[in-house]
């Protein structure tokens, strides 16, 4: 009776110490992003699936509206719009231990798509611009600027 009851207590303890964190609170489960944006995300795997878990942060990005928000913001910020003139390409970084999603939107000018020659194609891409939006958890919008390279002082 004596070792059933020792047995019982051991095992008792042994699940408390190993029962596993709340899936909601690990930033490399849907489950965390499910609760953050309040909203149910499908056909996402496992983080341990993806070949790069910049995969699985962009799938879940896409669900919770993130690159959207990133057209809005550099719409808003910078008069950026998908039109005649210019299309707009999204790339989503998140995740890990960061509280924020970086996206890169860059702009392109339309007739990139139609242009014949290598000389009109990079006479085009010199027009072409890149800025990163950073969006953080809690909905905050802010654009980082570059450091601007130190330049050696003029030498006569």
């Amino acid at each position: 009776m004596k070792k059933t009851i020792i047995s019982l207590m051991a095992c008792l303890l042994f699940v408390s110490f190993s029962n596993a964190a709340d899936p909601s609170s690990d930033r490399c489960k849907v489950e965390f992003f499910e609760k953050l944006y309040k909203t149910k995300i499908v056909g996402v795997k496992l983080l341990e699936e993806y070949p790069d878990p910049d995969q699985f942060y962009s799938a879940i990005a896409k669900q919770v509206g993130i690159p959207k928000i990133a057209l809005d913001a550099v719409d808003n910020q910078f008069g950026w719009k998908q039109d005649d003139e210019n299309f707009l390409a999204v790339i989503v970084k998140g995740g890990g231990t960061s509280d924020d999603w970086g996206v890169m939107v860059t702009k392109f000018p339309t007739g990139l798509k139609t242009a014949k020659s290598k000389e009109e194609k990079m006479k085009l891409l010199k027009k072409m611009e890149m800025k990163m939006v950073v969006i953080g958890y809690d909905g905050k919008i802010f654009f980082p600027e570059k450091k601007k390279r130190k330049t050696a002082p003029n030498q006569d």
